[in-house]
């Protein structure tokens, strides 16, 4: 039954002709179940403009008005329109300007209802009268009620008659419920648009419009019974490296028109999803596979036009036919990517074996061994000296993180922290080495280092977790250690990240008197001048230019270079890796501030440390 019958039907049943006639008692059960009608039909945007016109009509006949419209607010200008006007026949689309009508735009802003006898002499509706009034059809009494949603006022309902009209309270309050159905109903909609947005975020890429990782389980286990899968996870050779040459800008695009191209290469019963910005997942038979995968590398790298840029990608695949559900395939065809990357960064193409998930066990292991190392003390510092290379006097120690394993020996950094990094379990091993250094710190200065300072490496995914400054601020205070005795030593990637975050933490740490290095400088691709703009203190020069120093040319100029930068800057500098006396004399005469290296020791355990310390002497 439509709305409109549903009206006369209630006015029928109850016996009156208009809401003026009504008491109070019969109002509320009229708009109880004009309520309980539009909760109970699930308006669809398609049926959006009938039903509101059903509304207006079955609005003219309770109200006995000849004209009910509906308007809203035109979000690109300021100005309403007519989603409905009902004047025996119904249209749409006049318009209304602010600038014409100011002051009825402010009052919609703060009336429940705008109810007037005769509009001829009623200041509120002024400049409406007589052009409005006139075309409307010589319009004599209103009631305008405002649509009202959380957002506040979205429209305006108008109830308008040519006869006058001394409207009474239930008119009012009828036009009120009527604003609030419109309401209720483009509330229902936008509800329906938002779960609808919702249900597409949830199963599709907003970028390529690709189905996301949750449609592929669905479609794979569906397909699955129907064909022998193959699955295969597909990476973009070196995304960030063309995103770091083309602009960052430029990465949606290539993985868009990669998208699109990849997409129409598809045969039926293929199927293609994305998984993150680099990697891309196609499920398909596999026969043929080989022939098949072959086939599409050849037509996906045809070079294409970004940024004005011909751009030729390459691709990796990771290809499994192995697994009895589709995550099972997918996790297998991950494991063979991977295990191509260990041997080839570009073109791969690897088939997964029984070998190879063997070997992920065994990655798994160690990662389970790390995070049971950190709660079984496993873990140790080592300290490497830091000489003044003018006083020869101790100006401080890096400390360096070492892996005691029970079975296996001591692990060196270098085979670990990637995994820690890459597990995220770089976050708790990384403050336990601050937290460990700084208790270091403090137990020096009780044997009569005042000035000693240790240096930490911190990781990117370290740097800008969101506990650090409150948990090294609270280990010195603890300890009672000066900020400026703690440097963090942070990669020159780090530090020249064009980043928000990056550049407040710096600053943070800066502001708090905590030291600031860059670490291995001089291996990046980043701007020197860039130095200039963030609060670091010191720069330590890459040990593989100071292997080179005393044999090559090029590299002596570079050191020079980045010394003499640092002292224009107002920098200290150290340099890694000293191994010789020829080495440190160089370095002295460009100007350098100190040095490490197994010139003067290797790093050490907290316990050799301080005999060390007892007996060092050193002369230049």
């Amino acid at each position: 039954m439509g709305l409109y019958h549903h009206f006369n039907s209630i006015k029928s049943e109850e016996g009156v002709n208009t809401v003026s006639t009504m008491n109070h008692s019969l109002f509320r059960i009229q708009q109880q179940r004009l309520f309980q009608l539009a909760k109970a039909k699930r308006i669809s945007a398609l049926e959006l403009q009938s039903t509101v016109e059903q509304l207006c009509e079955a609005m003219s006949e309770m109200i006995q008005c000849e004209r009910v419209s509906v308007w809203i607010f035109d979000q690109e200008r300021p100005a309403l329109t007519a989603v409905n006007i009902f004047n025996g026949s119904h249209s749409k689309g006049a318009v209304l300007h602010k600038e014409d009508f100011p002051a009825y735009f402010s009052l919609l802003q703060g009336t429940r209802v705008l109810s007037i006898c005769d509009v001829s002499t009623d200041q509120r509706v002024e400049e409406l009268y007589p052009h409005y009034f006139r075309e409307a059809g010589n319009i004599k009494s209103m009631i305008d009620a405002p649509i009202v949603m959380a957002n506040g006022v979205i429209g305006v309902i108008c109830c308008e008659t040519s006869k006058q009209i001394e409207w009474g309270k239930l008119d009012e309050s009828l036009a009120g419920s009527f604003a609030d159905l419109i309401a209720f109903l483009f509330d229902s909609i936008q509800q329906q648009e938002l779960e609808q947005k919702l249900e597409h975020l949830a199963y599709y890429d907003p970028l390529t419009g690709l189905p996301n990782l949750n449609l592929f389980y669905k479609e794979a286990a569906h397909r699955m019974e129907r064909l022998s899968p193959c699955v295969c996870y597909i990476e973009i050779d070196q995304l960030h490296q063309m995103i770091d040459a083309l602009g960052y800008d430029s990465g949606d695009l290539i993985v868009k028109k990669i998208a699109d191209r990849f997409s129409r290469l598809l045969k039926e019963g293929e199927f293609l999803a994305k998984a993150d910005q680099a990697h891309f997942i196609f499920f398909t038979d596999r026969k043929n596979i080989e022939e098949r995968i072959h086939q599409i590398q050849f037509l996906l790298t045809t070079p294409f036009k970004v940024n004005n840029f011909d751009v030729a990608a390459s691709f990796s695949f990771g290809i499994s036919q192995t697994g009895c559900s589709a995550k099972e395939l997918l996790q297998t065809a991950q494991i063979a990517l991977n295990k191509g990357k260990e041997k080839t960064s570009r073109n791969g193409l690897t088939y997964f074996t029984g070998e190879m998930k063997d070997s992920s066990r065994d990655h798994f292991e160690i990662e389970m061994n790390l995070r049971k190392g950190l709660e079984l003390n496993q873990f140790i510092l080592y300290y490497q000296p830091q000489i003044n290379t003018s006083s020869g006097e101790i100006t401080g120690f890096e400390a360096l993180v070492r892996w005691n394993h029970p079975e296996i020996g001591l692990v060196a950094p270098d085979v670990f922290i990637p995994l820690a990094e890459s597990t995220g379990f770089i976050v708790p091993l990384g403050e336990w080495i601050i937290e460990e250094s700084i208790q270091k710190i403090s137990e020096l200065q009780r044997t009569g280092m005042k000035d000693a300072m240790i240096s930490v490496n911190i990781s990117p995914r370290q740097f800008i977790h969101e506990n650090l400054p409150d948990m090294i601020l609270r280990t010195l205070k603890l300890h009672e250690v000066s900020p400026d005795k703690l440097c963090l030593e942070i990669t020159e990637s780090v530090a020249m990240e064009e980043n928000s975050l990056v550049i407040e933490r710096l600053n943070l740490f800066s502001k708090k008197g905590i030291r600031l290095s860059i670490d291995d400088f001089g291996t990046g691709f980043s701007a020197f001048v860039y130095l200039q703009d963030y609060p670091v203190n010191e720069i330590k020069v890459d040990r593989e230019f100071i292997r080179l120093l005393t044999k090559n040319k090029k590299s002596e100029a570079l050191v020079k270079t980045i010394i003499d930068l640092a002292e224009n800057l107002e920098l200290s500098v150290i340099a890694e890796g000293v191994e010789s006396f020829e080495q440190l004399t160089l370095l002295k005469s460009l100007g350098c501030d100190c040095f490490q290296g197994y010139l003067i020791g290797r790093p050490m355990p907290a316990e050799e440390l301080d005999e060390w310390v007892r007996e060092f002497s050193f002369d230049l």
